[in-house]
């Protein structure tokens, strides 16, 4: 082959390549955006990015706060349960009472117990804590003496035992036995 035919040859190759290079030109000229334009969409989506990152931001506080709220909401609960319960135990001084017996619930051995079986815990442990022991205390110790006036001291567990027993069994009877145990002790 001559010269010119290879040269004749490698043109039409050449031709080719550079009608390709110009047709991705012409294509990547028809997708290029002015640069005010790039500019513009690199900024709103700068913005958008840093609004995400503070939402999410946002949203994590929101969640730890919901969670810290939720926490105090369930201790708040479990406090009034164990004051009712201990009101209705009889405990005499209920603010003592409660933090015994929210340390008796923290113990490993006491987790998962109801309030009832606290109480019980609690009043298995201290029971000077709770009316009924006291009254069975009173009840142990010496009466006064003959020559003294009782003034209803003694009468008191008595008197607690005839409402405990009126409550209990809501019968009338029960009911008139304490109301008259209770006038006997007002004179």
């Amino acid at each position: 082959m001559s010269q010119q035919q290879q040269q004749l040859t490698a043109m039409p190759a050449m031709g080719s390549q550079t009608e390709r290079g110009l047709e991705a030109n012409v294509m990547d000229q028809s997708q290029l955006v002015p640069v005010s334009e790039a500019i513009k969409y690199r900024k709103r989506a700068q913005a958008a990015e840093q609004q995400v990152e503070h939402l999410t931001r946002q949203l994590d506080e929101q969640q730890q706060q919901h969670q810290e709220l939720k926490t105090n909401l369930d201790a708040m609960k479990l406090e009034i349960e164990l004051t009712q319960q201990l009101v209705k135990a009889g405990a005499i001084d209920i603010e003592a009472a409660l933090l015994l017996a929210q340390k008796i619930k923290d113990s490993p051995e006491n987790k998962g117990k109801d309030t009832k079986k606290l109480i019980e815990a609690l009043r298995r442990e201290r029971p000077y804590f709770f009316s009924s022991a006291i009254n069975e205390m009173s009840a142990t110790l010496a009466a006064p003496t003959a020559g003294i006036q009782s003034q209803g001291y003694g009468s008191v567990g008595i008197l607690t035992r005839a409402a405990q027993q009126a409550r209990q069994s809501g019968s009338r009877k029960d009911m008139q036995e304490y109301l008259r145990l209770r006038r006997s002790v007002q004179r």
